[in-house]
């Protein structure tokens, strides 16, 4: 559990590094997201060894590999932020890449792509995805907005492209939870024991949607409103926050991914 929600997180944050505004942001930013990154993932990585995850074959073996695969294309990026103003769509490229091994990794180790049903294993993959999207997208938002406490010359074009990827991040969970609701109710997933089984797990569920995706989607609603009058600070502030509840929200989305095999 713990280790896919650091894949997803490091690989949410390369992920959307590659499609922020690079060319105005302060240089010291793009490498602490790439530094961040690298750290997680080859400590998930370590820990893989260590714990003899890596000799066990299968998808612990894919997991282990897709986050060493996804923390060398971070270094790089890393090691090309000098040449930002010049290489910046290489750097893209490496974060691009590194955040596809980074989810593909956090889907390895959630252990849910074991479910013979191809149905599942989609929505698997599309509920790793927009839980590394959002993760990603705080991460860096918060990140960059501490990074204007210092670095005063930049100007509010990149924290509004950020701020706008976690309200969309909001947006896509929102959708594909209630495609997942009802998928559910109609019986295009399982035969209604996913259901029960939800049904049981009431306190983790509200955790998911209560604190995870309502609380969040408001505090995405106060950031994007703080941006477009300029006041960093007061986003920043609010960003600190929501970053606590998606982190709650998504270990509680990927405790229910180890008990049910479902990611929603």
């Amino acid at each position: 559990m713990i280790a896919s929600f650091l894949c997803s997180l490091a690989g949410g944050m390369l992920a959307v590094l590659s499609v922020s505004r690079l060319e105005p942001a302060a240089r010291r930013f793009v490498r602490l997201i790439c530094l961040l990154s690298f750290a997680i993932l080859v400590g998930v990585a370590v820990w893989s060894v260590m714990r003899g995850r890596w000799s066990a074959g299968g998808l612990s073996t894919a997991g282990a590999v897709f986050s060493m695969a996804a923390s060398l294309l971070g270094a790089v990026a890393f090691l090309l932020s000098p040449l930002m103003e010049s290489r910046s769509g290489l750097i893209r490229g490496m974060a691009g890449a590194g955040g596809v091994l980074g989810v593909s990794a956090a889907c390895a180790w959630s252990g849910a792509m074991e479910s013979p049903a191809g149905a599942l294993t989609v929505v698997n993959v599309l509920g790793q995805s927009c839980g590394a999207f959002l993760l990603g997208s705080v991460t860096v938002a918060w990140l960059l907005g501490h990074a204007y406490l210092t670095a005063t010359q930049m100007t509010i074009a990149p924290l509004k492209r950020v701020g706008i990827l976690f309200g969309l991040a909001v947006g896509v969970r929102w959708v594909f939870l209630l495609a997942f609701i009802g998928a559910t109710y109609f019986g295009y997933l399982g035969d209604g024991e996913v259901s029960r089984q939800l049904a049981s797990m009431w306190l983790v569920l509200s955790l998911r949607v209560c604190v995870g995706l309502m609380a969040v989607g408001l505090f995405a609603y106060m950031v994007i409103d703080c941006v477009r009058l300029r006041s960093t600070q007061s986003a920043t502030g609010i960003l600190y926050f929501a970053s606590v509840f998606v982190y709650i929200g998504e270990l509680s989305s990927q405790h229910l991914v180890s008990e049910l095999g479902v990611a929603f």
